[in-house]
């Protein structure tokens, strides 16, 4: 079989890694480097090692063995298999299948923006694989251009596993933090910790705004200019065709829990996941000339599977400074914001402020002890905006009432022990459902793995039988500095309603501390 064009081999660069004879090199990354094995049996593979300061990180190792066990339970036709991993070698290791094709960035940049159909074809395959590392219990963390390959028989993604184990080392920002900016949500940007399937989504979302446009969702001259773009500008969709806006800005949707997830991805692209496996439907998406690019490939790559084009390498470097706590990403406009609400028509929260506000003489006998406090402060916030409730049927006035008085909970807002375990919550304490509702802890032990509960309760004029308590499907770990950072909209999407909610973290070692907010309609 023809062999890889590959960079010559070092005088430092290994002979060997593990069962693996070392041809060459394939690239480097944030990482480590990549080299191009092959097995006894003849099989290659690519290799990435890690860089030996970054695996003498206290507890690394640990990490990577768990991520590459969960990696290697990723089964699919749209991903590159782990062969076989190593993290206890001096220079812990990683092997995965070798695919003998362009990345989609070198494939765009050679070929020019792709076609709706071929988009579509790829976003199913990348749906996906999405799917298959999810269900396994991992998050890519850099799903981007140069980490999908194209083959003829579909996308393939790659570099999953490794990533995540840095990422959850909760590193410090002068030691760069995992991810791409120019690809990245939102939230992973502001905070690593905070990556999480739909991160994976949006990720995806702005590689297919590449593939469609040829250009990124935010480009700037430096890895910061990217990051500033991508807190107070909305992403960049020139060129985006009408056929693909739909998908790909509901994929880049700046609220997690927004986005489509995978699953949902695939069944809105039924069609193009169906045709992947018949035989008669390969190739069918792929122009000739993406096409004559992939036989290059197989026949003697000019580039290799792993490597970036050069002029992506400035702005998508994967070491740089997160978004500061204080960014709070900009919301879109809903289709008919703005827009009057038809006189008796319900919001997604109830009837609105003015039910709100007869149902506050029921929060004083309603309201526990505990909630009691932060009660009042709405109760005599109502009361004193109006001096009487409306009457049935009446139009309410077009003078918007004041809000109630939020809970004194937001950070800052109070004094305490910073090595007493506390939570705060980010920005604000009283907003409407969709706003980016974020809890800040301190105080706990590092590295201890919490359970978040989100604790609900209602008057009964709002609604019957109005309580509920969430536990969260996923335990977050407690940052190497002892802080937490919990985004409630993604920990319990579509559990947020007008009323009271707890939120409560009980650390693995008894640790236990609580914040509340308090949810009203939109209009307030």
């Amino acid at each position: 079989m023809p062999q890889p064009a590959r960079e010559p081999l070092r005088r430092w660069d290994p002979e060997r890694i593990g069962p693996f004879a070392v041809l060459g090199r394939l690239g480097s990354g944030s990482m480590g480097q990549v080299y191009l094995g092959r097995s006894a049996a003849g099989r290659l593979v690519a290799v990435k090692t890690i860089k030996v300061e970054l695996a003498e990180e206290a507890g690394f190792r640990h990490r990577f063995a768990q991520e590459v066990a969960a990696a290697r339970k990723v089964s699919g036709v749209f991903t590159a298999a782990v062969v076989e991993a190593d993290p206890e070698a001096d220079v812990p290791w990683l092997a995965t299948a070798y695919v003998p094709a362009p990345s989609l960035a070198r494939l765009v940049l050679t070929c020019g923006p792709l076609p709706v159909t071929t988009v579509s074809w790829l976003a199913a395959g990348c749906a996906e694989a999405l799917e298959s590392i999810h269900s396994a219990g991992l998050v890519h963390r850099d799903l981007k251009p140069s980490n999908v390959l194209v083959a003829p028989d579909g996308p393939k993604v790659i570099d999953f596993g490794v990533a995540r184990a840095a990422a959850r080392m909760g590193l410090t920002t002068s030691r760069g933090t995992v991810g791409t900016p120019a690809y990245m949500a939102p939230e992973q940007a502001r905070d690593t910790h905070e990556a999480s399937p739909a991160s994976d989504v949006y990720s995806l979302g702005a590689t297919l705004l590449f593939a469609a446009t040829g250009h990124p969702p935010y480009k700037g001259a430096s890895v910061m200019d990217v990051l500033s773009r991508l807190a107070t500008e909305e992403p960049d969709l020139s060129g985006l065709p009408d056929e693909l806006a739909a998908l790909i800005t509901a994929c880049m949707a700046r609220v997690p829990s927004r986005r489509p997830t995978s699953s949902a991805m695939l069944a809105h692209l039924g069609d193009f996941t169906e045709a992947q496996a018949g035989p008669d439907e390969e190739h069918s998406y792929l122009p000739d000339k993406a096409m004559a690019l992939i036989t290059e490939y197989q026949r003697n790559p000019q580039m290799t599977a792993l490597s970036q084009p050069d002029d992506d390498r400035d702005v998508t470097a994967a070491s740089y400074t997160e978004l500061p706590a204080s960014y709070t990403p900009a919301r879109r406009r809903r289709p008919g914001h703005g827009r009057t609400r038809a006189p008796g028509s319900a919001g997604p929260a109830g009837s609105g402020w003015r039910r709100w506000l007869r149902s506050h003489l029921a929060w004083a006998g309603w309201a526990s002890a505990g909630a009691a406090l932060v009660v009042v402060g709405v109760i005599l916030g109502a009361s004193l905006s109006s001096s009487s409730s409306p009457t049935p049927g009446r139009t309410a006035p077009s003078q918007p009432l004041a809000p109630p008085v939020p809970p004194r909970t937001v950070c800052g807002g109070s004094g305490g022990s910073a090595s007493r375990p506390a939570l705060c919550m980010e920005g604000q304490s009283l907003g409407t459902a969709d706003m980016a509702w974020v809890v800040q802890g301190r105080g706990f032990a590092p590295g201890t793995p919490v359970t978040v509960t989100l604790s609900w309760q209602s008057p009964p004029q709002i609604e019957a039988n109005g309580t509920f308590v969430h536990t969260a499907g996923v335990k977050p770990v407690v940052a190497s500095d002892g802080t937490l950072r919990l985004d409630i909209n993604r920990l319990f999407p579509g559990s947020l309603r007008l009323g009271i909610f707890v939120v409560k973290v009980t650390a693995a070692d008894g640790a236990k501390a609580s914040t509340s907010f308090i949810v009203i309609p939109p209009g307030t």
